[in-house]
């Protein structure tokens, strides 16, 4: 057990950085310790290991109904369709890492002293959601929403880039192999699981050569993943 996590210049500092980053200071400091806990760190307390597992599934809701909801008064005239799609690009594992990384979220994430990989771009998404979580049981909904609108989205991200960037990398790979007569495979190369979920590594093959590969606890995001990276390298010596 790491009973550091625990002690009480640990909480003050969490707080402090809670207070830098996200200009407000929590009130159950015990929340965002545990929404800064991951799982391999192997903490228990009363008994039972503790992680922020809970708090990711929590928050991974109220993300959802708050960016629909936003997307909704943004886009008064967007249909349904429409609608879905620029969520699914603002939720989606690649973004929610992407933006947890420029708020250096990752900085604060607990992992087991022992562990031999670094913070990755999910562990910090995951951390993310945990984290709104967190400020949704500490602070209420409204507050939660401000803090992710008012000053996540208006101040601290384009969000506007994030909206109207292209994520379809797949279709466009499918494209390109089509149209140049070349065979693309997505071929599993590796499943993890961290408790209830597994994660999946994909590689991207066009003509039997390993292109990519994309990390992702679903088939469908680490195939966008890897056709998103082999499109990059193919940009270099092809016009896509």
């Amino acid at each position: 057990m790491l009973d550091f996590i625990f002690r009480k210049n640990y909480s003050d500092n969490l707080s402090k950085s809670i207070k830098n980053i996200f200009g407000f200071r929590p009130r159950n400091i015990f929340l965002y310790e545990l929404a800064f806990l991951h799982k391999n760190a192997k903490v228990e307390k009363n008994g039972h290991e503790i992680s922020n597992e809970r708090l990711e599934f929590l928050g991974d809701a109220v993300i959802d109904l708050i960016v629909a909801a936003y997307l909704f008064k943004k886009f008064p005239f967007a249909n349904e369709g429409d609608l879905t799609e620029m969520r699914s690009r603002i939720v989606s594992r690649n973004s929610l890492g992407k933006i947890a990384e420029k708020l250096g979220i990752g900085k604060l994430l607990v992992k087991h002293r022992n562990s031999t990989n670094g913070v990755s771009s999910i562990d910090s998404g995951n951390a993310f959601e945990a984290f709104l979580g967190a400020v949704y049981l500490d602070k209420g909904f409204d507050f939660a929403k401000n803090l992710l609108v008012s000053f996540i989205f208006a101040r601290r991200i384009d969000i506007d880039s994030i909206i109207h960037t292209e994520t379809n990398f797949k279709s466009r790979l499918i494209e390109y192999c089509q149209r140049e007569h070349k065979t693309l495979e997505f071929v599993v190369v590796d499943k993890v699981d961290y408790g209830r979920k597994r994660q999946y590594i994909i590689e991207a093959t066009i003509d039997g050569v390993g292109q990519s590969k994309g990390v992702d606890f679903s088939v469908k995001g680490a195939e966008q993943q890897a056709s998103e990276k082999a499109l990059e390298a193919l940009h270099q010596n092809v016009e896509i």
